[in-house]
């Protein structure tokens, strides 16, 4: 009898994750749901306290109240925007305080005057801000505000019963005002779970559907290497090996012009070796604004090849970005530098990158001295690697004088181009790619000085100290 095979459990998504952290495009386009529930809570705010105006004694205090409740709305519409993402904890606890503190101001203008609970604003319009935060916070933080605001908002209640119009138990009354509260972050708290995990199977299913077809695409893709491998050879080794086999001989020229020719394969593989997407991504780019009849330099500063390192999300979020910058209006083709390091400390200028690091990336300068050519590469790989022993033989040190440990590896990027963009058109134009760069990367920074605009943004990631 066999048994069947059990079903692979999904990985659960991460308690924190939110629908705007998982999918930062869907978060665009659920922000306008925060101005149009703020717009609704300070309507029924201001109603209300109009049409209530024979239960309030303390006229100051409602004045007081709603214009706490409009701060709160105004700070949810603020914290929402796309350019400021992604939604802090902070700003959600704030605004559900400022919630709290426009019912206790609203209480106490009506004291002992207040006809009913039904129709009080504060519980309605807390409610309300607690159902605009499903997209932005995740669905548990959700419930332990509602749960903890509901419950300020029902002792309320009960304080209130002995002087209502109405004569029932105060239980009563405290249910009827806490769920005005925990309705609305019910069903906020149940979309945020059910939006954030569907999300989660799908991206699971998609990188697994990925790796099966990354493992199908190997052995072809292996062959497309070797035939590539192959062509690069009979440009210029096989019929030279063609040529000394014919002669049966060699000479003193055959012998430099064999050391040539292996100094520039071993360039070539090497070159190979340290490309990354992202010197794809800048070459594409750069074809494209040669097509458009601009003669770009584009820089890249990568030497530890940090960029191999980022997700999915990641690439694709920085590469947007340099997408949209390369496409902006009154961009200086020549001033494009990207940076990855781990120090934090951002390039002042193009040259300083290029005098640095090298034109990494660009495109190679036709030269006709070959043997020139390979014996400063050849200098120049020996000193990378001399440089690359030294920087392993640090590191297995510093490995074996501190215990090994999980720790956060912090990348740093610095995007830095120069535009002749007004800086209003330039944020208007960036806003989207920025909302998704700060959903997936930390403390991401936006300075414009004149015509120079600099993104400095971080990648973190967990290693294991002392293992590159």
């Amino acid at each position: 009898m066999t048994r069947a095979t059990p079903t692979p459990r999904r990985p659960r998504a991460p308690a924190s994750a939110s629908q705007q952290r998982l999918d930062p495009i869907g978060g665009l386009a659920a922000w306008p749901l925060a101005p149009v529930v703020s717009a609704i809570v300070v309507t029924y705010a201001v109603a209300a306290t109009i049409s209530r105006m024979h239960e309030i004694q303390l006229i100051e205090l409602a004045v007081v109240s709603v214009g706490v409740l409009m701060i709160a709305a105004a700070v949810l519409v603020w914290a929402a925007r796309p350019d400021l993402a992604p939604f802090t904890r902070i700003r959600a606890i704030v605004i559900v305080a400022l919630g709290l503190a426009a019912h206790l101001l609203a209480a106490a203008s009506t004291w002992q005057f207040n006809g009913m609970i039904q129709d009080d604003f504060a519980p309605i319009g807390l409610g309300l801000l607690l159902l605009a935060l499903a997209p932005f916070r995740p669905w548990k933080e959700i419930l332990v505000l509602g749960g903890s605001s509901a419950t300020v908002v029902g002792i309320t209640a009960l304080v209130q019963s002995p002087f209502l119009g109405v004569q029932t138990p105060p239980v009563l009354f405290a249910i009827i005002a806490m769920t005005q509260v925990l309705a609305p972050a019910l069903a906020s708290a149940a979309y945020s779970r059910q939006v954030v995990n569907s999300i989660h199977r799908w991206q699971t299913d998609a990188r697994r559907a990925i790796r099966a077809r990354t493992e199908e695409s190997r052995g072809p893709l292996a062959h497309e290497v070797v035939d590539h491998r192959l062509t690069n050879l009979g440009a210029d080794v096989l019929p030279f090996f063609a040529d000394v086999l014919g002669r049966q001989e060699l000479t003193a020229a055959d012998i430099k012009r064999a050391r040539s020719l292996a100094f520039q394969v071993r360039r070539v593989l090497v070159a190979e070796v340290d490309h990354t997407w992202l010197d794809d991504l800048i070459a594409r780019e750069r074809i494209g604004l040669t097509d458009r009849g601009l003669d770009p330099l584009c820089v890249i500063a990568d030497p530890d090849r940090r960029a191999t390192a980022f997700d999915s999300d990641q690439r694709a979020a920085a590469g947007a970005m340099i997408v949209a910058l390369c496409t902006l209006k009154g961009f200086d083709p020549t001033s494009l530098v990207v940076q990855i390091d781990g120090s934090g400390a951002a390039p002042t200028d193009t040259a300083q990158v290029t005098q640095a690091f090298g034109l990494r990336g660009a495109l190679p300068t036709p030269a006709t001295d070959t043997t020139t050519i390979a014996i400063v590469t050849a200098a120049q790989e020996q000193a990378s690697a001399q440089a690359r022993t030294q920087a392993r033989a640090q590191a297995q040190l510093h490995s074996q004088m501190q215990p090994r440990r999980d720790d956060r590896d912090v990348d740093t990027i610095t995007i830095q181009v120069v535009t002749s963009l007004p800086p209003h058109q330039r944020r208007r134009a960036l806003r989207p790619y920025l909302s998704v760069l700060r959903a997936v990367f930390t403390r991401v920074r936006v300075t414009s000085r004149q015509a120079l605009l600099t993104l400095k943004f971080n990648a973190e990631r967990t290693t294991i100290k002392g293992i590159k």
